[in-house]
């Protein structure tokens, strides 16, 4: 039995992993967008969706998990996914200056992929996990520069083992101080 739940930021691969574990685990892909369809509104002014009543999501999300001893979840929303429906939060993290590149190749708009880019280079997604889940059911993933197949090996091996994995990523160590000036002054820009 494996209860994995696969966040991080837009663009670090959640969809691509999840799909490959859940081949590799034999274990089933949920995808939580499907789940909730009803109970998405899209937002034009953010350019995205939202979930217009988190309880029945929830209960929706437990309904469709309910009976599966084995599944994947892949979501940016973990906020919906209750404690108990989970052993292990795998937090993919991705090199801001090539998650950029992803972004604007998807032709998102410029202001989003900023936010985007910002919230990677601060751990957003890491610090909601271990808010959520504990520091002793998160795995943190850096994805950068290795294949699905390394990543999957990686995350097996630590889920097997069960040891949790936080700190391994501190985007600020490596990016260059003109790239966060800039993306800071971007940030500013379309806040105005």
């Amino acid at each position: 039995m494996v209860r994995l739940l696969i966040t991080g930021s837009p663009g670090v691969g959640k969809t691509t992993v999840a799909m490959e574990l859940s081949k590799a685990l034999n274990a089933t892909l949920i995808n939580i967008n499907e789940v909730i369809r009803p109970l998405l509104k899209w937002d034009p002014g953010l350019s995205t969706n939202y979930v217009i009543d988190e309880k029945r999501a929830r209960e929706l999300i437990k309904g469709r998990l309910s009976g599966l001893d084995s599944y994947i979840i892949d979501t940016v929303a973990i906020n919906l996914i209750d404690r108990e429906l989970i052993d292990w939060c795998i937090v993919l993290r991705l090199n801001p200056v090539e998650l950029m590149r992803r972004l604007l190749l998807r032709n998102w708009p410029r202001c989003k992929v900023v936010e985007n880019v910002l919230a990677e280079v601060v751990g957003s997604s890491l610090s909601m996990a271990i808010d959520l889940f504990g520091k002793d059911r998160v795995i943190e993933v850096d994805t950068t520069n290795k294949g699905v197949q390394d990543i999957v090996k990686y995350i097996i091996s630590h889920v097997s083992s069960g040891n949790s994995v936080i700190g391994v990523v501190d985007w600020l160590d490596v990016l260059d101080t003109d790239f966060l000036i800039s993306l800071s002054r971007e940030l500013d820009g379309c806040q105005a």
